[in-house]
């Protein structure tokens, strides 16, 4: 069972397993600070404890996406996870590419960083690898999906069909999307990333923003 939380415009999701004594694991850490109290009320209403929180997988070194990950882990004691480029960003506390789009777009972005979406350096434990298996759903894959940023990565439980592609796919519009521009790493590998994804055949896909799709034909972008 996988639980969305909402954080702002962010999604993370906390993963819960009948067998109690693997723990939580969490997809994403949100924007520092607030999603850090989110998380920790959504412990308390399961009638779990913060050191139930086993494991924070980061998709990629985002400010949105793993800027509560230092204070979880502190608070936690659970380990942080991430691919080697993202790991490295979030040491320096940065995100891992260049913001396209010229000055202004680079101003905003400051803007941005300095206030909401401040990323606090996080110190990564195990780096991920692609093709790994993790204890998680019955084994829970790791898989490449670069394009939003250089080591972006998703993870698929083939046992449940159930797709987390971060930042990989957009579903603010109700439908699974690639969205283009300035803010991307690489356009194109994010289009091919997408249509990678497709192939594993996953029902439920749940994005980093938007809603959670379902379904035996999901449209993903072609």
């Amino acid at each position: 069972m996988f639980h969305r939380l909402s954080n702002a415009f962010v999604n993370l999701y906390l993963i819960e397993e009948p067998n109690e004594t693997n723990g939580l694991t969490l997809i994403d850490a949100g924007l520092a600070k607030s999603a850090t109290q989110l998380v920790l009320r959504k412990i308390a209403e399961l009638g779990r404890q913060p050191n139930d929180l086993k494991r924070i997988l980061i998709t990629h070194a985002d400010a949105d996406h793993y800027g509560s990950a230092a204070e979880l882990k502190a608070i936690t004691g659970a380990r942080l996870y991430a691919s080697a480029a993202e790991a490295e960003a979030m040491r320096q506390g940065r995100t891992s590419r260049k913001i396209g789009g010229g000055i202004f777009m680079n101003a905003a972005m400051g803007l941005l960083e300095r206030t909401i979406m401040k990323m606090p350096p996080a110190q990564v434990d195990d780096v991920l690898v692609v093709g790994q298996v993790l204890p998680v759903l019955g084994g829970l894959h790791v898989i490449a999906s670069p394009g939003h940023t250089p080591e972006h990565v998703s993870f698929y439980a083939p046992a449940h069909k159930l797709l987390f592609v971060g930042d990989s796919l957009n579903a603010n519009s109700g439908k699974l999307r690639w969205v283009k521009g300035s803010i991307q790493w690489n356009n194109d590998a994010g289009l091919a990333s997408a249509r990678e994804l497709a192939k594993l055949g996953a029902h439920t896909v749940c994005c980093g923003h938007g809603v959670v799709i379902t379904g035996n034909n999901i449209g993903f972008p072609s």
